[in-house]
């Protein structure tokens, strides 16, 4: 990706722990960097708006607005990065519904890596 730009990520978890590791992770992805973090979902709003990252990597879990409801509002802003919701555990029923809120992808904690890995290729290819 030497030609193009750097593609801007940003991460919202509230696991200090994981937002470290998944911070960490993502500032070594070739072709990537680090847009910023937020440990709160309201935090990440502001993230968007400011740092206008091209993915944000949201915690289904992100306190204290929670789930589906805090995608819905990351994709009601103007410019709206792509959304790669993440929870615990991948399931079949979890996709669907981070689908209907219009997250562009779920990756599970529990393969985070792989799971991102393919988030990326498939939204730019």
């Amino acid at each position: 990706m030497s030609d193009e730009r750097l593609r801007r990520i940003a991460i919202a978890d509230g696991s200090p722990a994981f937002l470290t590791a998944a911070a960490n992770y993502v500032s070594d992805l070739p072709g990537y960097t680090l847009a910023g973090t937020s440990d709160t979902a309201l935090q990440a709003l502001t993230l968007v708006s400011s740092a206008g990252p091209d993915v944000l990597l949201l915690d289904l879990g992100t306190p204290p607005v929670r789930g589906l409801e805090m995608v819905k509002r990351v994709k009601a802003e103007p410019g709206a990065p792509a959304v790669v919701a993440m929870t615990l555990f991948h399931t079949p029923e979890a996709a669907a519904a981070a689908s209907r809120a219009g997250a562009d992808a779920l990756v599970g904690k529990e393969s985070f890596v792989a799971g991102l890995r393919d988030a990326l290729a498939r939204l730019f290819p």
